[in-house]
């Protein structure tokens, strides 16, 4: 960002379905707090392998315009999750990837499809008590968890495709399916970030196709917290390496709190 004249220029604003330049509209103040946001965001990415987009996307919204920060942390989270990728090399199951990857494909294809079409606020308050729900009960519960049979790859592919192409937020249903088919927090970690890198990825794209990655602004902000991401999920891999499983699973129950009550408070 830059000043010229006593006006301010922002890193991008909306106008008529593109990210554009404007004058007058944000100030250079942003970018500290953006730095310190994706640190945080992509901190706890590193830890869990998932959930920088529903900490970061909410909080920057307040300071740069939508469209410009779904397409920001998009194409953050694809490079932290090739990031975290170098770091869980091999520790993925395969097998729950393959079984999962062809439902997430069509889920993203009907997510697009129904995007104009879908009460919004609606489902996204109905998720976001699921996700409330279910956060609780993997932070209170304290007996042995029951396993997910694999059937249960259909729906949870599904929904996290239609979710992430609708709201941008696929994670947290492949938390739920992964944490109830692999014991190990290792490979589970391992295993929600590619599944979802595959979301992010394809959601890259589509805001390509749809010209979302031409600002130059926008571009800016990339190069300037990209970095900045990759140092969180350095610091989160880092905590993940030093914590019992028993507290990974308890960062994952509040980062799925976090989650659902941003969404609820989207929706409201």
């Amino acid at each position: 960002m830059a000043r010229k004249c006593g006006r301010s220029v922002s890193w991008a604003s909306a106008r008529g379905g593109r990210v554009t330049t404007e004058p007058g509209d944000g100030r250079t103040e942003t970018l500290l707090p953006a730095a310190l946001i994706a640190f945080a965001g992509y901190t706890v990415f590193g830890v869990t392998g998932f959930g920088a987009s529903p900490i970061t996307v909410p909080v920057l919204a307040h300071l740069l315009p939508l469209p410009f920060v779904l397409s920001l942390a998009a194409a953050l989270d694809l490079g932290s999750a090739a990031a975290l990728g170098v770091h869980t090399k091999g520790q993925a199951d395969v097998r729950e990837l393959l079984v999962l990857a062809p439902f997430t494909i069509i889920g993203l294809a009907i997510g697009v499809t129904l995007l104009v079409s879908l009460p919004r606020d609606a489902t996204l308050l109905a998720l976001g008590v699921f996700v409330c729900g279910y956060a609780l009960y993997v932070m209170l519960h304290r007996g042995p968890r029951r396993p997910l049979g694999r059937a249960w790859a259909a729906p949870a592919g599904l929904l996290s495709g239609v979710l992430g192409a609708l709201f941008g937020v696929g994670g947290p249903l492949y938390v739920v399916y992964i944490a109830g088919r692999i014991p190990d927090t290792t490979a589970q970690r391992a295993t929600i970030s590619r599944m979802v890198a595959l979301n992010v990825g394809l959601r890259v794209a589509a805001f390509a196709i749809a010209g979302l990655f031409t600002g130059r602004d926008l571009w800016l902000a990339i190069g300037l917290l990209l970095p900045v991401a990759w140092a969180g999920v350095w610091t989160g891999n880092r905590v993940h390496m030093r914590v019992a499983p028993a507290k990974v699973v308890r960062i994952v129950g509040a980062v799925l709190l976090f989650s659902g009550a941003s969404l609820i408070a989207r929706a409201l």
